[in-house]
């Protein structure tokens, strides 16, 4: 009995110990400025939800999350993700919301073609390359009438491509590298 009670002590003291402290801020890159917004982290092991009111530090386990950000304007709606890993350390990031915005309508089952393409609030037309302060590629596109005409690269603050979403002819997404 006194090596189960040792082991669950044990146990509950190595989770407590595992958490950090984590808060999350926002860099809009049209506003040019950091923002303090509600989030949500999914909790992918789990498969659990975690609803964070804006500017809210909180507790969370060593982990892999992924932090899901909505923002509305007038009847639109774009939405955000990022990959988070938690470790031992306490973390505190900025995350970067692109220019390049999919707006779509806030009701359920729109038709594809009313999602298009904004960069800082005007329908996306040609070429679009967005720098981050740094002079660090961040996104390129090609887009006619917001409608991206061929693929769409993400980078991260080093530069480096992390996504490549591929586009048929009628602007469709077909996947993502």
């Amino acid at each position: 009995m006194k090596a189960l009670f040792i082991l669950i002590f044990t146990f509950c003291s190595f989770n407590l110990l595992a958490q950090s402290k984590s808060k999350f801020l926002f860099f809009d890159a049209c506003k040019d400025e950091v923002l303090e917004l509600p989030y949500e982290l999914w909790l992918v092991k789990e498969d659990s939800t975690i609803i964070v009111d804006a500017g809210e530090a909180i507790e969370l386990a060593t982990n892999y999350y992924q932090l899901q950000l909505y923002m509305t304007s007038e009847d639109f709606l774009t939405s955000f993700y990022f990959d988070i890993i938690i470790d031992q350390e306490q973390k505190n990031d900025t995350l970067y919301l692109h220019k390049t915005r999919l707006w779509g309508p806030t009701y359920l089952h729109a038709p594809t073609e009313e999602f298009k393409f904004y960069c800082c609030g005007k329908l996306c037309n040609g070429l679009i390359e967005e720098y981050d302060s740094n002079g660090v590629v961040r996104f390129k596109g090609r887009f006619e009438n917001g409608v991206p005409t061929r693929n769409l690269k993400y980078y991260n603050e080093f530069g480096n491509l992390i996504q490549k979403e591929v586009y048929d002819d009628k602007g469709n997404l077909k996947r993502i590298k």
